[in-house]
């Protein structure tokens, strides 16, 4: 299994990087319970083998290939509307400080 390593120029900073990564943490956890459960009911539907069926791995790969594109689509998406928001602002902070300034 291939071990996936951060960039050390990419690790948070400071009390606000570690909760950013803490935050990240739970969620990816939450993804994976999720992912596990809905494909698992999805998937699987002898229990009397030890291994899986041809058929259910087929069918559980896909489906956790599949869980985890619409998750990093969603978050791909949020990350844009973060972005349009802060330039927003940032552009009224501009706006008001050039009109603020004139008086």
């Amino acid at each position: 299994a291939a071990r996936m390593a951060m960039d050390p120029s990419q690790m948070p900073q400071g009390a606000a990087g570690l909760q950013a990564l803490k935050f990240n943490m739970v969620a990816m956890s939450k993804l994976f319970s999720s992912m596990s459960q809905s494909c698992f009911k999805k998937c699987v539907s002898r229990f009397g083998q030890p291994d899986l069926a041809v058929g259910e791995a087929t069918c559980t790969d896909r489906c956790t290939l599949k869980f985890i594109a619409a998750a990093q689509m969603v978050t791909e998406e949020m990350q844009k509307a973060q972005e349009m928001e802060m330039q927003q602002m940032q552009a009224r902070q501009q706006m008001g400080n050039a009109f603020g300034g004139q008086s």
